[in-house]
């Protein structure tokens, strides 16, 4: 499980841009484009969306630990996504 602070937590330090509604949204955009969307519901306590949030970032469930714990870094989500290709390679 995972609780929504250390979910908020993880998506501001990926930088996601957040947009409030019934739940908080978040999204990645690159170059002008969303390349990343995630929601997390409003609520306190564990959230039973673990995978599914994890998912929605592209991340090994090892990699979600280790950001929740501040060692997995932007720059090093940032190379992850460039490594699976959601984000093009650096010119």
């Amino acid at each position: 499980m995972i609780t929504m602070q250390d979910a908020v937590k993880v998506v501001k330090k990926f930088d996601l841009v957040e947009r409030k509604g019934k739940h908080l949204f978040y999204k990645l955009v690159w170059d002008g484009e969303t390349k990343i969307t995630t929601a997390i519901p409003n609520g306190r306590g564990d959230l039973h969306v673990r995978n599914q949030f994890r998912n929605q970032l592209h991340l090994q469930p090892n990699q979600l630990d280790t950001a929740v714990k501040c060692t997995f870094k932007k720059s090093d989500y940032i190379r992850h996504l460039r490594e699976i290709g959601i984000l093009p390679e650096e010119d």
